[in-house]
């Protein structure tokens, strides 16, 4: 029995869930239900109630766990810096150190593992680069990856994309490199496979909020050529990260409606009832938003940029996120030609179904368990 120790910061699993969120969830309870692993969760003092249990409205509130008699900022600022004190003396007995967000916790005797989810300050897209709140960060970014780079026994990316940056940024040795990707929920893959649903080919749906990581930009000059071109077509976002500069210029375009927070299963139930998906994020180091619309029987149009290509393969329809008429082209080819859509369902369901939280957790377990 391998005993897996988690360094988790509990705010992810106490909110409303991202994709960072979802994976700590998945991840360790998937590898809690895998024979040979006993997985418990090391929380800093600051984030646990006088009892030392997890509380209850965590997502990990069935996991044993150890207390760290550190808060999480003395802990981070600490370790920042030092590999004092080392994490063994928190989990005695434990195999593994593992963390399952963008966390470095060091230790003396125990193997580490630590996930890194996105490399978005390295990103010359990113908007306000060369400002200096991205020039801190990318800082920041820089000496925390260099540190796991250098000293964790298992690196875990979510994609070839990340891995190929800390390859070649940072020097990730291969051998101690693995790609444990992410995966749908079931409730996407569930509303793929109801029986054929009727189709509002005038809407089209934005998932990930009106910002400029997920493209609003390009979203809503997509909007403003709609209405040029007189088409029927409106557009509804779903997500809460916002930015005021574009909610304000969303509000002010008719054929643009702000749906909000929608939760995973109510989302995944609205996605089948949508002609497409608008995928055009400036920044992706994964892509999960296309991944469940594909599951969900949504076709996805695309950009190319960042890690969308090589998570969305051959499945999307493909765009300059930069050209909101050929955008304009394409969707409407999609409204008038009911094959082409089909087609766009099959290839993107057909692509979903290698993205499960099972294969997962089964590719991190191998590395866990070897």
């Amino acid at each position: 029995m391998k005993k897996i120790v988690a360094y988790v910061d509990l705010r992810y699993t106490l909110r409303q869930p991202t994709g960072v969120d979802k994976h700590i969830a998945r991840m360790l309870h998937g590898l809690q239900a895998t024979p040979g692993c006993d997985v418990s969760v090391l929380a800093s003092r600051d984030q646990l109630p006088e009892s030392g249990k997890i509380p209850a409205g965590s997502s990990l509130a069935s996991l044993p766990c150890h207390r760290l008699p550190l808060s999480n900022r003395e802990a981070r600022m600490l370790w920042a810096v030092s590999p004092w004190p080392a994490a063994d003396r928190f989990c005695p007995g434990a195999d593994w150190l593992y963390s399952p967000q963008e966390l470095w916790c060091p230790a003396t005797h125990l193997r580490t593992a630590a996930t890194v989810h996105g490399v978005t300050y390295f990103e010359p897209e990113l908007p306000g680069y060369n400002s200096p709140w991205a020039i801190f960060e990318r800082a920041r970014a820089d000496w925390f990856y260099r540190q796991i780079c250098r000293h964790a026994d298992r690196v875990l990316s979510v994609s070839r994309y990340v891995e190929r940056f800390l390859v070649e940024r940072f020097g990730l040795p291969e051998n101690r490199s693995v790609v444990v990707g992410n995966g749908v929920d079931a409730c996407f893959f569930a509303a793929g496979c109801r029986p054929s649903v009727p189709c509002d080919e005038d809407r089209v749906l934005v998932v990930g909020g009106l910002n400029d990581w997920d493209g609003a930009r390009y979203v809503l000059d997509v909007a403003r050529a709609l209405l040029a071109a007189r088409s029927p077509l409106q557009i509804d976002v779903a997500g809460t990260f916002d930015d005021a500069r574009y909610v304000r210029q969303a509000d002010a375009l008719p054929n643009v409606r702000r749906l909000g927070y929608v939760d995973a299963s109510v989302l995944a139930a609205m996605m089948p009832h949508y002609l497409a998906l608008l995928y055009l994020p400036a920044i992706e180091s994964f892509g999960m938003v296309a991944l469940e619309a594909m599951a969900a029987g949504l076709p996805v149009v695309a950009c190319r940029l960042t890690a969308v290509p090589e998570t969305a393969a051959d499945a999307a329809a493909y765009v300059d996120a930069s050209q909101a008429g050929e955008i304009v082209d394409v969707l409407h080819q999609l409204r008038r030609d009911s094959a082409s859509r089909q087609s766009w369902i099959a290839k993107g369901r057909s692509r979903a179904e290698a993205f499960t939280w099972d294969a997962c957790v089964n590719r991190l377990a191998a590395t866990l368990l070897a």
